[in-house]
């Protein structure tokens, strides 16, 4: 199987398209291109250049002698907005012609943006790459802040490899918050090993088949204790020991109505583990005797659906709101840090199978970290650790995102993981929050050769926070997430795969929603339910022997036996040596 290794590969593959007309209705952001100025950026040089043969006369010339992947803003262009205005979740369209003039492909991302110096982000669309010859580039966006007039611009970044590009006739389109996105033109986006016949595919089915299966056999006996024999019976897998789920609230899990019903039905149908989104972390544990009720009601609705729960988590080193306003006395805010770890393990006991102790331990270029605050903050994410380590004895994770991702921060998470390997500190596992969008998606190859690295210094692995942003393209998201859930279930560190959200009505970025608002399936919704229900699933139908007995080869977790009308508790079934006795009611 070949291994994906360079980033360049890894990258979307855009599959060029023939110019489309623009819809009517939208509201042109940039009608004119006067106030293009000539920004090149630290690594980069602009200039403009005359053009014929175009609907453009003048296109901008930029050329970038040095690389720099990780900072691709190292080269720009930046154009202000010179009419209207933007809200948040409106649907805006980037459309220019582009082409390459070094020979090969060239690269572009586009941002829109607040003007400096807030530069606040508006979207982002993902990596755009053109030939030769002038080509069309169109690239829907949802806004995700608000732009008042005379505020905004667009910004294009060169800097992730050496080129020489021109682009001309540059506009952004705003349709407003209702249009539907589907309907403006697009780049055609792909990933590599998407095809049906991926040889990885093949491949990974095999390893599924030996990692994830077992021969089982049960001894079924009726209510009197007798041997149910000669009779026929299903059995069905009920829920997977592989922890497929999603992130949940106790509000939703305890909502009544409606949406409360339908939600528990989706986790009910297709989760065999749970992560509470924001209820167990020290700004959002409930203290109140409602919050605390609801928090309880909901893991006995999970425990009684036979649903796990991972623990999420104890501290993050990434500064968050609650811990920025209480940097100003560090010795206050660590002793509420170690109170707040201690009430939480102990409120919580043994109802989770594990912990994310500390999130974020890398984070994002240019966040702030509690370990660079100095004394006594420097060391809290360890004195965590280890006081944690005291008081469970429950597998401890770290978790992190942009794992996936070639850069510093997963060469980081590395390093720190190596390093607390040597120094003799136990980390049980890594969380892997898996955060996608279509300006980046990393081959099923090189997702499963990442995480061959990574089981070099811890024992196992999760996908932790899993979603989609493919504005629009919603095929693409769907058969992205299926891939990534073939190809980690078939890998031996993971012992589980989360989604982060599935309702649009409860969804930390809507538009990655697998359900929409109205409760409407997605494609991407019904990938997982395809392949959490049905293909990685377990039924069959057999006729016991004289002794009661059946045997069937399926997936590994707990199942029921049906007979008639009739149906067991799930069961950890046995093998045929040792077969489970299970008593039909």
């Amino acid at each position: 199987m070949r291994l994906i290794t360079c980033l360049l590969t890894a990258l979307v593959i855009p599959l060029c398209a023939e110019a489309e007309p623009l819809p009517s209705g939208g509201i042109d952001l940039v009608p004119t291109q006067e106030k293009l100025t000539a920004n090149g950026g630290k690594n980069g040089h602009a200039v403009k250049t005359p053009v014929t043969g175009q609907e453009f006369t003048e296109a901008m010339r930029i050329s970038v002698a040095t690389a720099t992947p990780d900072r691709p803003w190292s080269a720009y262009l930046a154009i202000p907005f010179t009419t209207g205005s933007v809200k948040k979740g409106d649907r805006l369209l980037v459309r220019y012609m582009a082409r390459s003039v070094s020979g090969g492909t060239g690269l572009a991302i586009t941002k829109i943006q607040k003007l400096h110096p807030s530069n606040v982000q508006l979207g982002m669309t993902e990596a755009a790459k053109f030939g030769e010859e002038w080509e069309p580039v169109n690239q829907p966006l949802i806004a995700s802040n608000d732009a008042p007039e005379g505020t905004g611009e667009v910004t294009m970044f060169f800097g992730n490899q050496i080129q020489t590009v021109e682009i001309g006739g540059l506009r952004v389109l705003n349709y407003g918050p209702d249009f539907d996105l589907a309907k403006l033109p697009r780049q055609k986006v792909t990933y590599e090993g998407r095809e049906p016949d991926a040889p990885w595919r093949k491949a990974a089915f095999t390893r599924i088949g030996n990692l994830r299966m077992a021969d089982y056999a049960a001894r079924i006996v009726g209510a009197d204790g007798k041997p149910l024999a000669n009779q026929p019976v299903t059995v069905e897998l009920h829920r997977h020991d592989f922890g497929f789920g999603t992130c949940v609230t106790r509000g939703m899990l305890t909502r009544e109505g409606p949406d409360g019903d339908r939600y528990r039905d989706i986790v009910r149908r297709t989760c065999s583990r749970v992560v509470f989104e924001n209820d167990l972390k020290p700004d959002s544990f409930p203290h109140d005797e409602k919050g605390r009720a609801e928090l309880n009601n909901s893991f006995a609705w999970l425990q009684a659906n036979g649903i796990t729960v991972r623990g999420h988590y104890l501290i993050q080193e990434a500064l968050d709101g609650w811990t920025r306003d209480r940097l100003g006395d560090p010795a206050k805010l660590r002793q509420t840090y170690m109170d707040s770890i201690r009430e939480r393990i102990g409120f919580i006991g043994d109802r989770v199978t594990e912990w994310d102790v500390i999130n974020h331990p890398i984070a994002w270029g240019g966040a702030e970290m509690l370990g660079q605050k100095g004394p006594p903050l420097d060391t809290l994410g360890m004195e965590v650790f280890r006081e944690a380590r005291r008081l469970t004895k429950l597998p401890l994770i770290i978790n992190e995102d942009q794992i996936f991702r070639p850069g510093p921060q997963q060469d980081k998470t590395f390093d720190l993981l190596a390093k607390l390997k040597r120094d003799g500190v136990r980390v049980d596992g890594l969380g892997n929050q898996a955060h996608f969008n279509s300006s980046f998606l990393p081959s099923p190859e090189e997702l499963l050769r990442i995480t061959n690295r990574f089981a070099a210094v811890v024992p196992k692995q999760v996908v932790t926070e899993f979603d989609i942003v493919t504005l629009g393209d919603e095929q693409l998201a769907a058969d992205y997430l299926r891939d990534c859930l073939i190809a980690c279930f078939s890998h031996h560190a993971y012992d589980g795969f989360l989604i982060w959200g599935f309702w649009e009505g409860r969804h930390w970025i809507p538009e990655a929603a697998l359900w929409r608002k109205d409760w409407s399936v997605k494609p991407i919704g019904l990938a997982w339910e395809e392949w959490t229900t049905k293909r990685f699933h377990t039924r069959k139908t057999a006729t016991t022997d004289s002794q009661g007995r059946i045997s069937w080869r399926g997936f590994k977790g707990t199942y029921r036996v049906s007979a008639g009308e009739k149906t067991t508790s799930s069961f950890h079934p046995g093998n045929s040596a040792s077969p489970a006795q299970v008593r039909m009611p």
